[in-house]
Parts: structure tokens; sequence; C-alpha cells
């Protein structure tokens, strides 16, 4: 009888070592498949975002489907350009760091803000995309990667595995607050 309760007792102290052997090396296949993708190279390198815009003075004209970027211009300030040409640019009082920003009206009160810059090789190309004439497509003019706003900042065509970089943004009292 003793010895019924041994092996029953023995055989759940090796099936929960089984478990947790299994659960090891369930996390180190992830890790190591994780590891070698090629793409974490891909991957844009951070850039401190702390960006305030006022939807009716500086998004008056970003309607409801429509897109507009933030961009530095030579000296770092930012400048706001529209899709429609229609709307001429916006100097900014307000510093831009990188490349600069995509923001795409989702809804009244709802923005997808996304980083301009490539995701192919972005650590060492760092390459801004330019807005194809719908301003939903940007493409890059070094590895001719397209991305579709519509689609988070899914790539569409070319090299570039991951999706844009995407920053948090809330509004409050009126303000779109852009920010990492």
């Amino acid at each position: 009888m003793q010895f019924a309760y041994f092996c029953k007792m023995n055989t759940i102290s090796m099936n929960s070592s089984f478990s947790k052997l299994f659960l090891f090396s369930l996390i180190i296949t992830i890790i190591l498949t994780e590891s070698c993708d090629d793409n974490l190279n891909d991957i844009v390198p951070y850039i401190p975002i702390n960006i305030v815009l006022d939807l009716q003075a500086d998004l008056s004209y970003v309607g409801v489907g429509t897109t507009a970027i933030l961009t530095p211009d030579p000296i770092g300030s930012g400048i706001l350009t529209f899709s429609s040409s229609k709307y001429q640019p916006i100097s900014l009082g307000q510093v831009i760091e990188g490349n600069g920003l995509i923001l795409y009206r989702l809804g009244t009160d709802e923005f997808a803000v996304y980083d301009i810059t490539c995701t192919f090789k972005a650590s060492t190309d760092y390459c801004a995309l330019e807005m194809d004439e719908t301003w939903l497509i940007p493409e890059c003019p070094c590895c001719g990667s397209e991305f579709n706003i519509l689609l988070e900042g899914s790539p569409v065509s070319g090299p570039a595995a991951a999706s844009l970089k995407q920053y948090s943004c809330f509004i409050r009292n009126n303000q779109l607050y852009i920010r990492n």
C-alpha cells in the first residue's frame, strides 16, 4: 500500500517536472525564433515626442479621412503640411525631432499618428517617407517600401516588414496631444 502511494506521488512529481520543462523549452523556442527575425533591426530609433496641436487653429484643415504631415524645417521648428494643396503649410512654434509625423483623422475626435520614418533599416538609413498623391500610401525613396495609412501603417510593398511606428494621442480641451 505504501509502495503504491510512493509511485503515485513520484508520477505527479514527474508530470510537474515535465510541465515545467515543456514550458521552459517553449519559452526558449519563442525567444530564439523572435531573435532570428531579420526585421528586429528595422525598428525606428526613439525620438522624444511631446506635441500639442490646437484642433480649431492648427488642425482645422484636417477633416475626417484626411491626412497632414508634421515635419521639421532646417532649424527644427515644426511645419504642418496638409493633403489639400489649397491650404498653405503652417509654421508651428514647437520643436520637431526626427523625420516627423503623419497625422490621419479617423473621426471628429480621433486621430492616428505615425512616425514618417520607413521601418526598413530604420536604424541605419533613417529614411523619411514621401506622401503619394492620395496622401494615404507613403513611399520610401530609399527602398521603395509603401505603407497603407488606412491599414494602420502596414507595409503593402517593398522590403519593409514592420508597420509604421505609431504614437499615442488623445484630445483634451480642443487640443490634440501626441506623446510617447
